[in-house]
């Protein structure tokens, strides 16, 4: 079974729904200390007249707390805001019509917390997408087995897999201070590095082509279909093979 990781992003960019379309199951990384300051968690970029702009999701920070438990706020009208600009941005792409509903009713919900929201918005385009992947969310898994709840690191992400009975875990690149491929071939689980790197696709201001953007981008300028298929090419490294691209030390 194929699994990857990762926290709740707010409209992540491409490569976060390619890990997920390459995965039998995804983990949400809730339980974990939510990042300082400005994140992917709250925010992402889309495209405004051709140059990048931020969407941010307003919340309440309340001093340390886990992702699963950072609220939104509510006190601005941000919805309104958000899909104004969404429109003003988009309204001339090729599947706006496709695309905007959806956005229309993630934003007509209330939900309590910034993960409720970019999971059911993820979940939601997966689903407008055809991607089948069985989300769990890591503070259950802990609920279930509170020794783990104690892990950080490698060990943690280890132990998710372990837990998951996943044979085959897709990592991301962003890991590679802690992350030690060979502790997960010692237990029996193949271990690959995602490698993707945004294909180019007509956006709707013209050229030239900016990358990074949220997945917002992509189904605006292809609508879910043609999103999809910039998924579909496996992009997987082993370790040895991603470290000697980039030029990194080895991993233990």
């Amino acid at each position: 079974m194929k699994l990857s990781i990762h926290q709740p992003d707010f409209f992540p960019w491409l490569g976060f729904f390619h890990k997920i379309f390459h995965s039998e199951k995804f983990i949400v990384f809730d339980h974990v200390q939510a990042p300082r300051g400005k994140s992917w968690l709250t925010r992402n970029r889309i495209l405004l007249n051709g140059e990048p702009r931020w969407l941010t999701l307003p919340v309440r920070r309340n001093g340390l707390q886990p992702i699963n438990e950072v609220e939104i706020n509510y006190d601005t009208n941000f919805k309104i805001k958000h899909l104004g600009t969404l429109k003003q941005a988009y309204h001339k792409a090729k599947f706006f019509k496709e695309v905007y509903p959806l956005l229309e009713s993630l934003y007509s919900e209330l939900p309590k917390t910034a993960k409720e929201f970019s999971l059911r918005s993820i979940k939601e385009i997966c689903h407008s997408m055809g991607i089948k992947t069985e989300f769990l969310l890591s503070s259950d898994i802990v609920l279930k087995a509170p020794e783990i709840s104690s892990l950080g690191a490698n060990e943690l992400v280890l132990e998710l897999c372990l837990y998951s009975g996943a044979n085959f875990y897709i990592s991301g690149t962003g890991c590679l201070d802690f992350i030690r491929p060979t502790t997960f071939s010692a237990r029996g689980i193949e271990f690959k590095f995602q490698n993707f790197s945004s294909p180019v696709y007509e956006q709707v201001h013209g050229q030239p082509f900016i990358k990074q953007m949220s997945i917002l981008d992509a189904l605006f300028n292809l609508g879910f279909s043609g999103t999809l298929n910039l998924l579909t090419d496996p992009m997987l490294k082993t370790s040895s093979e991603y470290l000697a691209e980039v030029g990194a030390q080895n991993l233990g």
